[in-house]
């Protein structure tokens, strides 16, 4: 694998990790039970799609 694709592959994973941080902030701040799930929702598929890319960073 290239530096190049190594590279953005870094960057989506920590994109992920600030999208999953910020999702979880969210779900912190508001009292609002159908959004907090909805939040809670979007912050495991970040978190899911951040673990996969760690996972992949890590084998390369």
């Amino acid at each position: 694998m290239t530096t190049k694709s190594l590279n953005e592959l870094s960057e989506l994973c920590r994109s992920e990790k600030l999208a999953y941080k910020k999702c979880c902030n969210y779900v912190s701040e508001t009292d609002n039970e159908d959004l907090r799930c909805a939040l809670g929702n979007l912050a495991n598929g970040h978190r899911q799609r951040y673990e996969t890319l760690l996972t992949y960073l890590d084998k390369n």
